[in-house]
């Protein structure tokens, strides 16, 4: 609603106000919805994606990058909590038995570390990195290796 001179009055001012009120509103949500509907499809994507061939690779420059400069460990992982079954509880309660609920992409991430990686030595470390608002965030899979005298 434009305000004119035919149609000013208080009442013209705050039906005014209200439209563009409302208008926002709906711009927000709008946004709000393709957000998560882009949020949904990335979820969905991390969740059908495969450990690739190259991982190995990948993973051992890692480890060399981390050794390089004298760390011990390497982040190798890192998504939201809210994609875990349990939103992340298991890791933040020190459940030993956290991994048995994983699904899709985690899952076989895991089977991959089980397979490859532990035999080889490497320990997983999970925790959760962040936490906005009081409550878990992203979820990060350190690989690491200790001295065997350690």
């Amino acid at each position: 609603m434009s305000l004119t001179g035919g149609n000013l009055s208080a009442q013209a001012i705050w039906d005014t106000i209200a439209q563009r009120k409302r208008a926002a509103e709906d711009q927000r949500r709008a946004q709000e919805a393709a957000a998560k509907a882009e949020r949904d499809a990335i979820r969905e994507s991390f969740k059908e994606r495969d450990v690739q061939p190259e991982a190995m690779e990948r993973i051992a420059a890692a480890v060399r990058r981390a050794v390089e400069n004298g760390d011990k460990r390497v982040l190798v992982l890192q998504f939201p909590s809210e994609w875990l079954p349990d939103s992340g509880r298991g890791i933040t309660t020190h459940d030993p038995n956290w991994h048995e609920r994983l699904e899709g992409f985690p899952r076989r991430a895991f089977d991959f570390y089980t397979k490859e990686l532990a035999p080889r030595g490497f320990q997983l470390q999970v925790e959760i990195l962040d936490w906005p608002g009081g409550m878990p965030g992203d979820v990060g899979w350190y690989l690491t290796w200790k001295h065997p005298e350690e």
